[in-house]
């Protein structure tokens, strides 16, 4: 094989992974603003049931 073929194959196999990592980063940091917000929202429900609980 000539080296020019295996530096594409290097590089194609870099962008690759570059691509899949992006993604994968992309989901994750979704996945966690989803928690997050759901996490705010239970918390806003339960202060939002006490103070209802007093006033009752």
């Amino acid at each position: 094989m000539e080296w020019y073929f295996i530096l594409g194959i290097v590089l194609g196999i870099a962008l690759v992974l570059l691509v899949i990592a992006l993604v994968w980063y992309l989901n994750v940091s979704g996945l966690y603003q989803v928690l997050r917000d759901s996490r705010k929202r239970q918390k806003r429900r339960a202060k939002a049931f006490e103070e209802a609980r007093k006033g009752v």
